[in-house]
């Protein structure tokens, strides 16, 4: 039997809700049909939500009181 772990309960949601974003993913060649400009587009794209990620999950870990305390 294998458990399911889940993030913690600071753990930020997803900025891009598919509500709001609705592009399915096999639309996106037919979109951007180059497949150099799709490659780079998707590396560009790939560093920006990884710098937005990056910085909300460190955001989220700061405001937990276990985690502000200091150092001995």
């Amino acid at each position: 039997m294998s458990e399911e772990k889940s993030k913690l309960e600071w753990w930020p949601t997803c900025p891009y809700p598919k509500e709001i974003f609705p592009l399915e993913r096999d639309r996106y060649a037919e979109i951007v049909p180059d497949p150099k400009v799709r490659t780079a587009l998707s590396g560009m794209l790939g560093r920006e939500f990884w710098e937005i990620a990056s910085e909300t999950i460190w955001e989220r870990y700061c405001e937990q009181p276990e985690n502000l305390k200091e150092e001995p």
